[in-house]
């Protein structure tokens, strides 16, 4: 398997006009909602001129967390782990992905599985991260044990190291891929908690290499297909980084979904 390497993006095909009252731990700037509709059509379009093919699923006003695509499935190969967010107001997502996931499920050859106790086992895509050679998912408010067990008993081929992630939304609010084995993250104290503990519980720790950037939301890019999507905003932080270099770079406006979810891999999931 060519991990990184994809064909397929499930993303929503529009944004509700809900999505101005997103969920957030903190308080924020309004969202243009016409600014934010026109970002995601750039991002979408962006995603379609690389070469992959979109599934498109419409938005729905009743979920305004929607277009935030990545925390509802977990993707690797042709498996597909359907979540049970940890927030409440976000469960009934997971619906219209699975019956979207099922209608092309026969032609792209997927094979699915949901959390089985949705009363007690949490987990979203947000605190699970694929780094080629292992899963690291966060506990957060979001992802409990119960939730990652079910998870690892799916993928139950590929190591899982866990991590607590004491603040912020998810694992990925502090760090992504931008190869395999190599990690960007940011320089604050709440990543420098997590970076310790990959260092201490992963088998594969001395093989990873970390890039570091001074903020949060710069540490979140999007590598796929020997491409790397970033944020304009932070582009002054990407100066001189060598293994972001090694891609064709995409560069994106993101300010005002970063209001709500602060990064860019939470609007899709690939395939």
């Amino acid at each position: 398997m060519n991990y990184f390497e994809y064909t397929h993006a499930l993303v929503c095909a529009d944004v509700p006009r809900s999505v101005i009252n997103g969920l957030s731990l903190d308080k924020h700037e309004p969202v243009d909602y016409e600014l934010a509709k026109k970002q995601h059509e750039a991002y979408l379009k962006t995603l379609e001129d690389s070469g992959l093919n979109l599934i498109r699923f419409s938005s729905n006003e009743n979920h305004p967390d929607c277009v935030f695509v990545e925390d509802t499935c977990i993707a690797l190969g042709n498996k597909v782990f359907i979540t049970n967010p940890g927030a409440e107001s976000r469960r009934n997502e997971v619906l219209v992905v699975k019956s979207k996931l099922e209608q092309v499920s026969r032609e792209l050859n997927l094979q699915i599985a949901s959390v089985q106790n949705t009363s007690s086992s949490f987990i979203e895509g947000g605190d699970c991260m694929f780094t080629g050679k292992e899963f690291i998912i966060g506990i957060s408010t979001r992802t409990n044990q119960q939730g990652i067990d079910e998870f690892k008993s799916f993928f139950k081929e590929y190591p899982v190291t866990v991590c607590q992630v004491a603040e912020g939304l998810h694992l990925k609010s502090f760090m992504s891929m931008v190869l395999p084995g190599v990690i960007i993250i940011s320089q604050t104290k709440e990543a420098k908690l997590i970076e310790e503990q990959i260092l201490s519980k992963s088998i594969f720790a001395s093989e990873y290499q970390f890039v570091k950037v001074d903020e949060n939301c710069a540490a979140n890019v999007l590598a796929f297909n020997r491409n790397i999507l970033t944020c304009m905003e932070y582009e002054s932080m990407y100066l001189n980084k060598d293994d972001l270099d090694k891609h064709k770079r995409f560069r994106v406006e993101n300010s005002e979904f970063k209001k709500i979810h602060f990064y860019k891999s939470n609007i899709h999931q690939f395939f």
